[in-house]
């Protein structure tokens, strides 16, 4: 699966890791999740998913955010050598976007002011303010606004180029929000998996209204305004 973060992934690879004819291995390269891991840390990308799917009968999965910015950057691949790497090694593809940006940099804003990234208690929801700095946004290395707009279509637009046509894309506004298991079993079908009765374990983290969740809403909407991504202010 390759996505961005903060778009839906975890509660559907949790259900996917639920499902007992598949082992999901979540995102092998986050630096956290390296650390951990039994193998050795110089090991090149291509062993260290040989290594980590053998033992493994049936459908094997694992996650990465593909932007330079994010996991690629950090193992030394281009996003078209990564795609050749894993057709190679077999695998078949899930590409999941989320079509409001700004919701998904606010909902990574909120993340690291708080330290809270799942809910998995909705009655437990807390609204958790945050102030966006338009100029400096955590994404990568700090960058403004609109120039991770512009990486996140990019990407996008890379990743259309680049994955085989039979590729599975899934959007969190689609196959997500209005349930998770919309997205789980599509992705059962897609690699002829019978979906099981699996529950999202989580809940979205920020359900309210994007004025309510920045403090500084006027200076982002400003920025926006006439723009190609003044809808996503109202989203």
């Amino acid at each position: 699966m390759l996505h961005v973060g903060r778009c839906g992934s975890t509660v559907v690879c949790r259900m996917l890791s639920g499902h007992p004819e598949i082992t999901w291995d979540y995102e092998i390269f986050e630096p956290r999740v390296r650390e951990s891991l039994p193998e050795p840390a110089e090991l090149a990308p291509r062993e260290l998913i040989a290594r980590r799917r053998s033992g493994h009968p049936g459908h094997y999965g694992f996650e990465t955010k593909y932007l330079q910015s994010h996991h690629l950057g950090s193992i030394g691949m281009a996003l078209a050598d990564y795609i050749e790497m894993l057709t190679d090694l077999g695998f078949g593809f899930v590409a999941l976007h989320r079509r409001n940006y700004l919701r998904r940099v606010v909902s990574g804003a909120v993340g690291r002011e708080s330290g809270t990234w799942h809910v998995k208690d909705p009655s437990a929801h807390a609204l958790r303010a945050i102030t966006l700095d338009p100029s400096a946004v955590p994404f990568g290395p700090p960058q403004p606004l609109l120039d991770v707009f512009t990486e996140l279509a990019e990407g996008e637009q890379a990743l259309r180029l680049h994955l085989p046509a039979e590729a599975l894309w899934l959007t969190y506004e689609a196959d997500i929000a209005p349930d998770p298991r919309i997205a789980y079993r599509k992705i059962c079908q897609q690699y002829g998996v019978t979906p099981t009765d699996a529950e999202p374990s989580l809940y979205p983290t920020n359900p309210f209204p994007l004025a309510d969740l920045v403090r500084n809403f006027d200076e982002v909407a400003d920025l926006l305004a006439g723009t190609e991504y003044e809808w996503m202010l109202a989203d």
